[in-house]
């Protein structure tokens, strides 16, 4: 069993662990949602996380089959094809990943809908239907969107351009967010998942976006803004355009020093 398969499968569900770390901040609404639950909440109730309409609906995942696929993929039934076109997200029951997946949906509906809206397209384009198999590699594009999807933390700046060039030294994030030059939150559910854990998240990378004013929120000024950023195309070609960032500092500016000293966390090792 592979290390982190056996960490999940270790961690007990803990009715309040969004309470534990100033970092869980931007998913504490949506985690408040499923409070009366004291075990992973049931799928059919996970629609809660979101503030109105739901935008999708959280259904139970197919099991995956062993063995060789007979006939076409169905294109349709993949897992971005039944968000974009069905407005279905496929969820693991008792999955810490899945339900974590679930409640970042909450908090930032737009920017997952444009998240993977752009993942099928880029999917859609290189698959012809009829086709017996995926491409065996992904291209540099959807690198990319897999990376701001499971490691992304956005970055809400006036300026980008200066943001993004500061973002190449260390510590620079953690000198924005202390004095008020950018605001940034984690996005990845994959960050979220490793903090609950314990563990370092695999890959961790800033996504800069504009301030625009428009939102008081500022979790759905991030959301609107980064909405808009992914369905501009010319944007995300690369996962070189993200600047790797340490977790950590976040926990050292606004967001509260204590995030990652907290019982029960490992210390999180660089990215």
């Amino acid at each position: 069993m592979r290390p982190l398969v056996a960490v999940r499968n270790a961690t007990a569900y803990e009715p309040r662990w969004v309470e534990k770390s100033p970092l869980f901040t931007p998913i504490r609404r949506a985690a408040r949602a499923l409070a009366p639950f004291d075990d992973f909440p049931p799928i059919e109730v996970l629609d809660r996380v979101f503030e109105g309409e739901p935008p999708v609906r959280f259904v139970r995942a197919t099991p995956r089959t062993r063995g060789r696929r007979r006939g076409p993929l169905d294109l349709d039934a993949m897992y971005d094809a039944r968000i974009t076109l069905d407005r279905c997200v496929p969820t693991r029951e008792r999955s810490w990943h899945d339900l974590i997946n679930a409640l970042v949906w909450g908090t930032f509906p737009r920017a997952k809908r444009a998240l993977h809206a752009r993942q099928h397209r880029a999917t859609t384009e290189r698959v012809s239907r009829g086709a017996r198999t995926l491409p065996p590699t992904r291209t540099r594009e959807q690198d990319a969107l897999a990376l701001i999807d499971e490691g992304g933390v956005v970055v809400l700046a006036s300026h980008t351009g200066t943001a993004s060039a500061a973002l190449r030294d260390a510590g620079a994030l953690r000198a924005m967010n202390a004095s008020g030059v950018a605001e940034a939150m984690i996005f990845g559910h994959a960050i979220y998942e490793s903090l609950v854990l314990g563990v370092a998240p695999a890959a961790v990378a800033a996504v800069v976006v504009a301030r625009d004013g428009a939102e008081v929120d500022t979790i759905r000024e991030a959301d609107a803004t980064l909405a808009r950023a992914l369905e501009d195309m010319s944007r995300f070609r690369t996962p070189g355009e993200l600047c790797r960032v340490d977790v950590r500092e976040l926990g050292d500016a606004s967001v509260g020093r204590d995030a990652v000293s907290r019982p029960g966390l490992a210390p999180l090792g660089p990215t």
